[in-house]
């Protein structure tokens, strides 16, 4: 692997030079940044892969969507459709993406909609909701042609963006110092006992801005399993059960099962899988009337396959380490 990488150092330099040049001209404002009437809230990162954009979206809509008239804007990964489309009853993970059709599911108070072209989608939103407070941008930290109230910037605490180098070498989506755009940096993924001796080492290494405020956070499941019915997951202890997961980073999932001295085998599909019968079919054959364990974004998918009455899905959310309330506040103050 190391000498893959290495090998494909010089079109990262390619690379960079297209996206660094493209971000001079945003910086030096020959490209301009669009503002609207109301406050937009960006969630994105530097790296390809799962940093927790969904969880945290989730974490802002829990907190705010009571309070304030909220919508949320993706570009709905993976999605057959093209164009803005406005989430509704009819909607599938197929036709929006399956985090939106996740959001859209859970948060009833909330507007969704899907749009490849950002200012055209934000437009429209706008347009269509006269009363709306804010909107969250999901994966936008690229999308410089629309101008933020607040910029989070997600990286993992295994694979912090100051570790990484660009496309295709590393997994950087634009150059290292981009990072310096976000007004609030989020380590995200990181274990429960952290210490303060390793956040700092973090915060050093990062060497944050003056304008920026930087947070952790962890993921941590709920103990109830969600289906037709709700189980318990010390009830799994009692039989082996069947992992059926289609997302890009697994671990949490599996770190969590571990702990909970759950038994199981995995069955892993590639990220945003769209599951057939044929699949449903294939693990009845081999793995009979156990009882299947999905994420929250795959169950979506998989529950209208027949096996409705044995899976049952995880719920993921975000759990701040310290200073909830400082990042409480900056949403509020962003939206107010």
């Amino acid at each position: 692997m190391f000498w893959i990488r290495k090998i494909l150092y010089p079109i990262s330099a390619i690379y960079f030079i297209i996206t660094s040049f493209r971000n001079i001209l945003f910086n030096c404002k020959i490209l301009k940044s669009k503002k609207f009437p109301i406050p937009l809230i960006g969630i994105g990162n530097l790296s390809t892969g799962g940093t927790g954009k969904t969880p945290m979206a989730e974490y802002i809509f829990e907190n705010f969507s009571q309070k304030f008239n909220l919508a949320l804007l993706s570009r709905g990964y993976k999605r057959s459709s093209l164009g803005y489309v406005k989430a509704s009853s009819t909607s599938s993970p197929k036709l929006i993406g399956d985090e939106p059709y996740q959001i859209f599911k859970k948060f009833k108070n909330i507007q969704v909609a899907v749009d490849e072209k950002r200012v055209r989608g934000v437009n429209n939103l706008i347009r269509e909701n006269k009363n709306l407070h804010g909107i969250v941008l999901d994966d936008c930290f690229q999308h410089r042609s629309i101008s933020l109230r607040l910029n989070i910037l997600l990286t993992t605490y295994n694979k912090p963006f100051f570790s990484d180098c660009i496309l295709p070498s590393g997994n950087l989506r634009e150059s290292l110092n981009s990072y310096k755009r976000a007004d609030i940096i989020i380590v995200t993924k990181c274990p429960d006992n952290l210490k303060e001796s390793e956040m700092k080492i973090f915060c050093d290494s990062i060497n944050l801005m003056k304008h920026q405020s930087l947070f952790f956070t962890s993921i941590s499941y709920n103990n109830t399993l969600f289906g037709i019915s709700n189980i318990e997951i010390e009830e799994l202890k009692k039989s082996k059960v069947l992992l059926v997961t289609g997302i890009s980073n697994i671990n949490p999932l599996i770190e969590y099962l571990n702990n909970k001295n759950v038994q199981f085998d995995h069955i892993t599909f590639s990220d945003h899988y769209n599951y057939s019968s044929k699949d449903i079919s294939r693990i009845e054959k081999e793995f009979g009337d156990r009882i299947v364990i999905t994420t929250e974004k795959d169950y979506k998918k998989i529950k209208n396959l027949n096996l409705n009455n044995k899976l049952f899905y995880l719920e993921i959310k975000t759990t701040f380490l310290k200073d909830e309330g400082a990042f409480k506040s900056l949403i509020y103050d962003a939206l107010n």
